[in-house]
């Protein structure tokens, strides 16, 4: 009896330590909070599947007030704040996995990018629109819509043409104060999309060049990249762009490999596809909200990913 008790002691600490090797992090959307079911979902099927332990984010949710401190906060904000708290997450285990849905896909890639040495093995991005979003989904536009200084100029008869509205989110005011239009990138108005900060910086089609070098070998040392979405998607414009993909000014469809991300390398997709370390998982009869806890979805795509990063350990 003694022996045994002995055993299973020594074979519960194995599997301790075996679990405390890998650990993933997750983080939510836009108009979005950690604990939503979805996420909930996410996160007690994969632990109940892997026996790996998901960390939900709880940072910068849904319309919090104050805005400072919500999903609408403006990217350059979040991501130096939420990787503040990734860090001491990943300081506990050998390898971690970064799930971003949505908006959350941004951010993960803005903290890979940004982390020097990181340990993100793998990057499992779902309906995330890595590429830019071409338009303003109608959701978004009632939010830009009842900004102060748009209301404040209604209020004074003064109206908003098609054409004023796709140049919106360019507006430093909206830059500074709706997360969503930091990675707006119309490719009908590029030259206004290069007068931002954030998502030209992140592409590396601007800034320095010490730190274009930085971000793309921080991005380059992943081993996996997981690319999720679906062309019934509703919210991203063009879904693609969930898959590196884009949109030309003349509205035809951008592949990957013939963006100019891919072509140029900017900051390393060329590099991670050329040692097949980029999965796509497409999945159609999908809305936006629905990818998180889709089981199709969490079968064929995310488990096989947790699955291959565990054996690669």
């Amino acid at each position: 009896m003694v022996i045994y008790l002995i055993l299973i002691a020594l074979l519960g600490s194995a599997a301790g330590l075996e679990a405390e090797k890998v650990g993933i992090v997750h983080m939510h959307g836009f108009w979005q909070a950690y604990d939503e079911q979805h996420h909930l979902d996410f996160k007690n099927f994969v632990e109940e599947k892997t026996g790996v332990k998901v960390h939900l984010i709880d940072a910068f949710n849904d319309l919090a007030m104050p805005p400072a401190e919500s999903s609408i906060t403006p990217l350059n904000v979040q991501v130096p704040a939420i990787l503040k708290m990734v860090k001491n997450i990943a300081a506990q285990y050998d390898k971690i996995i970064a799930v971003g849905f949505s908006q959350g896909g941004v951010i993960w890639r803005a903290m890979i990018e940004s982390w020097d040495n990181h340990n993100v093995d793998t990057f499992i991005s779902i309906a995330a629109p890595q590429s830019g979003q071409a338009g303003i989904p109608p959701k978004y536009l009632a939010s830009l819509r009842n900004l102060p200084f748009v209301k404040m100029a209604q209020s004074q008869g003064q109206t908003m043409s098609e054409a004023d509205l796709k140049l919106l989110p360019y507006d430093p005011r909206v830059q500074q104060t709706f997360a969503p239009s930091n990675y707006y990138r119309n490719p009908a108005t590029y030259q206004y999309y290069m007068s931002t900060e954030f998502f030209p910086k992140l592409n590396n089609e601007a800034g320095d060049a010490e730190e274009k070098r930085r971000q793309k070998m921080n991005f380059e040392r992943l081993r996996k990249l997981i690319l999720i979405g679906g062309p019934d998607e509703e919210t991203i414009v063009p879904w693609q762009s969930e898959m590196f993909g884009f949109i030309s000014a003349d509205q035809n469809i951008i592949p990957m490999k013939k963006t100019k991300f891919y072509k140029k390398n900017l900051f390393g997709l060329k590099t991670l596809d050329k040692k097949n370390a980029i999965t796509k998982c497409i999945k159609g009869g999908l809305k936006h909200n629905d990818f998180p806890n889709s089981m199709e979805v969490l079968h064929d795509c995310v488990l096989p990913a947790i699955r291959d990063a565990l054996l690669a350990l």
